[in-house]
């Protein structure tokens, strides 16, 4: 071989190896963009993961599965302690009714209704303090029956609180 085809070919054999380089850094830039896109995609689809499972959370926090009264009634009673009423007394209804959760639907979860009957005596500014502090429980509850009579120079006051609780449905 001459000097002059030995040239040839390394020029070759160097315009060869320059195109594979390209090709490979064209190619490794485009999966780096993909990745870095997938990447951004899943944090997206994390971030968004995460708020509806805080967001379930609160929910279930709000309207549980279970009704857990004693937890709702010891609440009640700590209520009554920090307002200041006075012979403060919890009693449960053992009829407890069922609601649909989307009124005209067909076959859908039913929300369950729980009545608590509360009577006690106090005076009005421990009556709105522990109706305040019934309202800020973290569970959704309402008030129903709402009844306030003079009684010795206090308020004797009866009322009824619902709470709710939302069965979740086993997947078959």
């Amino acid at each position: 071989m001459t000097r002059k085809n030995k040239f040839i070919v390394l020029v070759a054999y160097l315009l060869v190896l320059v195109v594979l380089i390209l090709g490979y850094r064209i190619n490794r830039s485009a999966k780096i963009k993909r990745l870095r896109a997938d990447l951004t995609r899943i944090t997206s689809d994390q971030n968004k993961t995460s708020t509806a499972e805080a967001e379930v959370t609160r929910l279930s926090r709000l309207i549980p599965s279970e009704a857990n009264t004693p937890a709702f009634i010891e609440s009640l009673y700590q209520c009554a302690g920090e307002s200041g009423l006075k012979q403060h007394e919890v009693a449960t209804e053992a009829v407890k009714s069922q609601a649909t959760a989307r009124p005209g639907a067909g076959d859908t979860t039913s929300v369950a209704k729980h009545r608590i009957k509360v009577s006690a005596t106090g005076s009005y500014r421990s009556f709105a303090e522990y109706l305040r502090r019934v309202q800020n429980i973290e569970r959704f509850n309402r008030i129903t029956e709402f009844k306030l009579v003079p009684d010795m120079g206090q308020l004797k006051g009866t009322f009824a609180i619902e709470l709710y609780s939302l069965p979740v449905k086993n997947a078959k």
